[in-house]
């Protein structure tokens, strides 16, 4: 079994038992939607009540987690992030707390409950939400991994995208320019 497979089951198994309210994005979900490539971490969007702290903290433990239950309750009071370390495959799944803002509840609304990868069920980010975030990303700075990504994704499921509510949401973000940018590109 990859080391991806194994996290990604064992991340389910906590997540969706804990009830925590999360989605999966990054790398890991726009492989879901475009092409796979290497990853070595898992990108968590997460909603986190003061309970989730607790059964986070139980729940990864050494000597399978490192976890670091300070670093979950700074995260969450400031809408930072902190990290988890899978011991047996050297992977970090990286949680970032997110306050419900009208953007992020628009994320969780809209997020699916998806076989991820064959045999795990997780909530994974809608497919707009990955690209504008990888926009966001790339504005920041600058990485050409966030445009393979988006073109990645185009390519594999383009059709079935969103199509307003990315350049709606793309101008409310502040990266409409780069947005354009990205479809003049790619000819889409």
């Amino acid at each position: 079994m990859s080391d991806e497979l194994v996290l990604l089951t064992r991340l389910a198994e906590i997540l969706n038992q804990g009830q925590v309210k999360y989605f999966v994005t990054g790398s890991v979900a726009a492989m879901y939607y475009g092409e796979a490539r290497l990853t070595r971490d898992v990108d968590v969007v997460v909603h986190l009540r003061y309970a989730d702290v607790s059964m986070l903290a139980e729940a990864m433990v050494e000597p399978e987690f490192y976890l670091d239950r300070r670093a979950i309750v700074e995260a969450m009071q400031i809408e930072g992030s902190f990290n988890a370390i899978h011991n047996p495959t050297g992977m970090k799944v990286d949680f970032m707390c997110a306050e419900l803002d009208p953007y992020n509840e628009s994320r969780f609304r809209r997020a699916a409950f998806v076989e991820l990868i064959p045999g795990v069920r997780m909530w994974a980010s809608a497919p707009e939400d990955v690209i504008l975030k990888k926009l966001e990303f790339y504005k920041q700075g600058g990485s050409d991994k966030h445009l393979r990504d988006i073109a990645s994704m185009i390519r594999v499921s383009g059709e079935t995208f969103d199509k307003p509510y990315l350049d709606s949401w793309a101008e409310r973000l502040g990266v409409a320019g780069e947005w354009r940018a990205v479809r003049e590109r790619l000819k889409w």
